[in-house]
Formats: C-alpha cells, structure tokens, sequence
C-alpha cells in the first residue's frame, strides 16, 4: 500500500560501523557489587525454626511407620481404620505444645531449693534430744578439766619462762658489770701515769710531763711522788734495773746548767746533744737539760741505758 510507509533497513555506511563497541561513559570493573545487609537472627525465630525441624522429623517418621505397619499386614485395613491409627500416631508422635525452655538462673534455683529440702533436719524424738543433751553436758565438763588442765601447763610454762628470763638478765647484767670494771681498769691503767704526774705536778707546783716514750721492757713502778717540791718518776724492768726521772722548777738556763751542775758533777767526761732546741747533756747513761724554766734529770745507776735511748725519752717530753 502506498499509504504505508516502508521503513527501509539501515545499512551501515562504513566497515567501522559494523562491529560492537564497548561503552567508554562506564567500566563495570570499578563498581562494586551492592552488598546486602546481615540479617540478625533473633531468639525466637531460632526457636521457631527448630519447632519446625521437628515437626518436619515427627512427620517423616511417622509415615515411615505407617509404610512398615502396612507391609507388615497381610490384609487391607479400612480406610476408617488407617485413618483412626493415622491419628493415633500422630497424637503421640507430635506434641500438641511447645516445649517450655527455662532460664539458667530458674534451674539453678530450683536445684538450690531441692538440695535444702534434701538437707532440711528431721524432727527429733523425745529419747533422741534427752541422749543428746547428756552428750552435750559431758562433753562439756571434759572440756573444762581439759581447760584447766591446760590452764595449769599455761601457767608452769609462764613460769619456768618468766624465772628463766630473770637469771638471764641478771647474768647479762652480772657480765656487762664485770666487762665495765675491766675497761674501767684498763682505762685507769692506760691512764695512770699521766694522772699521777698531774696530781704531783699541782702538789709541787710546777709543770710536770710524762715521757710518751719509754726504753722497750720498761714500765712505771707505782705512783708518781712528789719530794721537797720536785716530781720523781720510776721506772723498772723485769731483771730489776731502774732509772728515775726527776722534774724541778729551776732558773738556770743552758749555760747555768753546764757550769752550775754538768762540770762540778761530771767534769770534763760528757757529751752535748743538740734537737730540737734543746741542749743535752750525756755522761755515761744519765743526762740533764733544761726546758720551759723545768730542770730534766736522768739518773741510771746501774748503766743499762744508752745515749740514743736518754735523747728518746728528752725529746718525747
């Protein structure tokens, strides 16, 4: 019909147009694929569920016994029948309600309850609390023999402890006394000598010393004296030698020393020492010197001591 237009078909122009071309306005490798959202499966949709499951099982098991009851038949039941025992399973298989699930805190409860009831004591009978309360009062009176028993042990043991702890102090104070007077003593020893040239020194009236050096073996033989206003110090070995110490005020100088006592005593045999200012004369194993308005005088007899031993003891004055 002329009326009709004819939609002639369209030919590509051109080779190029006749293959597909990919979209280059989106690339579907960098889209990602929406994802869902998790679905939270709640308590009683799970509990939903397994009533369901078993449902399903009670009625697969009770058509597998409907199946094995008719093989085993050797004629055909009724429908009325089929259908009464049909019923008859199902009301034992199925369970006409859900299954009550209770609380962890409920059961735990109850088996709290149950063991009470289980402890709960019995009711005693007459003869029963009459033996028990005689058991009861014997016990008692053991107890308190015991008591005192253990109250008389307490006590011996206080005791012997407390007698104990006496005699030790008072050995402890017995030896602390004892070691006092020894270092007391030892002291006073140590202490002596210069004690008593102090005291001699204060009757005589002048400045006296104690030598702080003494020829090996020597050692003070009593008391410091004091005679006519001059100190006297002796001294003495274990064989029996001695050598005396005298300390008296003078005036005289070196010069008056030589002339006044070395030459008229001595003569022309002695020897001067000279240290640390001091001027010392040596005859023999005695010796003289004056020092600080003192007169020093060394008097050995028997000549046991040597010239080094009389410059020592001058010079530790």
């Amino acid at each position: 019909m002329d009326s009709i237009k004819r939609v002639s078909r369209q030919h590509p122009s051109s080779a190029k147009h006749r293959t597909l071309q990919k979209s280059s306005t989106l690339n579907r490798k960098f889209v990602k694929r929406p994802v869902g959202k998790t679905q939270v499966v709640k308590r009683g949709e799970t509990e939903k569920e397994a009533l369901a499951r078993r449902r399903a099982l009670a009625e697969k098991m009770n058509k597998e016994r409907l199946l094995l009851a008719g093989k085993q038949r050797v004629g055909v039941q009724p429908l009325s029948s089929r259908k009464a025992e049909a019923r008859k399973v199902s009301a034992v298989s199925v369970p006409e309600k859900e299954e009550k699930i209770e609380h962890p805190t409920a059961v735990v409860a109850k088996a709290r309850m149950a063991a009470a009831k289980a402890e709960a004591p019995r009711q005693l009978t007459a003869q029963e609390l009459k033996d028990r309360a005689i058991k009861q009062a014997l016990q008692r009176v053991a107890t308190l023999q015991e008591d005192k028993g253990g109250e008389v042990q307490i006590d011996d043991a206080i005791t012997k402890k407390r007698t104990g702890w006496r005699k030790r102090k008072l050995v402890l104070a017995s030896v602390m006394a004892v070691a006092s007077i020894a270092l007391l003593g030892y002291l006073v020893h140590l202490n002596l000598p210069d004690l008593s040239v102090k005291v001699a020194a204060m009757q005589s009236g002048i400045e006296g010393a104690y030598p702080s050096y003494v020829p090996k073996n020597y050692r003070l033989d009593g008391l410091v004296a004091e005679k006519n206003g001059r100190i006297e110090i002796n001294f003495t070995n274990k064989n029996g030698s001695h050598f005396t110490l005298i300390e008296e005020r003078s005036s005289w100088d070196s010069v008056a020393v030589l002339s006044q006592f070395v030459e008229p005593t001595w003569g022309k045999d002695y020897v001067i020492m000279k240290e640390q200012g001091l001027t010392i004369y040596v005859a023999g194993s005695n010796a003289v010197w004056v020092n600080g308005g003192v007169l020093y005088y060394i008097h050995d007899g028997e000549g046991n001591l040597t010239k080094q031993q009389l410059h020592d003891i001058a010079i530790s004055l």
